[in-house]
């Protein structure tokens, strides 16, 4: 049985993927840089290596017997370098296809730097010769999770989101259909724009959150200088910050953005919604 690599396996969307695909009978590995997570992994049952984006032999030992992969990085200034190297390494084991994780509006003219290096990445995939879906999210909705500080707190939310309405995704719809795209016929070839069901202003968000932890949440608009020194006090490098507070500009400006069915059409059903996220992450809020 071919083997399916899930590179991300402890970040949001990794283990969302690989969640979907436990318990189906597939011959799974997941790719980690540390050996600590890799015993876990191993402890459930799951068969995991330790291996590094920059370290050639390391991707090539990740990627020996595999037939499909996920790639998935989280935001840094080394994707390009390093997705491309993975992709590389995949077409030299004989990997057959590649679910690369993307972004929404991902282009070589996009004002956004995380959007310019994963177009130069997708640019990458399309030309080498392997199969390829290209998945393409909005924000997520587990991105919210970065509030409960000032939810617990204050009762309060803040971005410079200002009225704009937003299809904010869970990343548990972008792992069923990295799942689907992994498994199933019909997905070679196609770039999946995924959003959620129905595009929510902050002040919904608010409400939603506040409705399931049963107290009143607020959102407050912030300037957009507040916003940056707000995300990188965070941790958020400087770089990411201003792609942030940029694509919080362009979403004021759009007012409301149009959901796409690409969810819907892999998956033959919804996403999940505000209110479905609010719920089910009721616990996580109240803390």
């Amino acid at each position: 049985m071919k083997t399916i690599l899930i590179t991300g396996a402890t970040g949001t969307t990794g283990s969302a993927t690989l969640q979907q695909l436990q318990g189906k009978g597939l011959a799974l590995r997941v790719m980690t840089r540390s050996a600590e997570k890799a015993a876990a992994f191993e402890k459930q049952g799951i068969s995991a290596v330790v291996a590094d984006y920059s370290d050639p032999a390391s991707l090539a030992r990740a990627l020996d017997g595999v037939e499909r992969a996920f790639l998935v990085h989280s935001p840094s200034l080394e994707i390009p370098k390093h997705e491309k190297a993975f992709i590389d390494a995949a077409k030299k084991a004989g990997v057959k296809k590649i679910v690369a994780l993307s972004v929404i509006g991902a282009g070589p003219d996009s004002p956004l730097r995380l959007s310019r290096m994963h177009a130069e990445v997708e640019a990458h995939l399309k030309n080498s010769g392997m199969a390829y879906t290209i998945l393409r999210p909005h924000s997520f909705l587990q991105n919210l999770l970065g509030n409960i500080p000032t939810i617990q707190g204050q009762g309060a939310m803040y971005s410079n989101n200002g009225e704009a309405k937003i299809p904010l995704i869970d990343a548990r719809d972008i792992g069923a259909v990295a799942a689907a795209a992994l498994t199933e016929e019909g997905h070679d070839g196609k770039a999946y724009t995924l959003t959620g069901p129905a595009a929510v202003s902050f002040q919904e968000v608010a409400g939603a959150i506040g409705k399931a932890i049963g107290r009143e949440v607020h959102f407050v608009n912030v300037p957009d200088d507040a916003a940056k020194q707000g995300l990188m006090g965070a941790g958020f490098p400087e770089w990411l910050a201003d792609d942030l507070v940029t694509l919080n500009q362009w979403g004021r400006q759009v007012g409301e953005q149009q959901p796409s069915e690409d969810v819907q059409k892999v998956l033959g059903r919804p996403g999940h919604s505000l209110e479905d996220f609010a719920r089910d992450y009721a616990g996580a809020f109240k803390g």
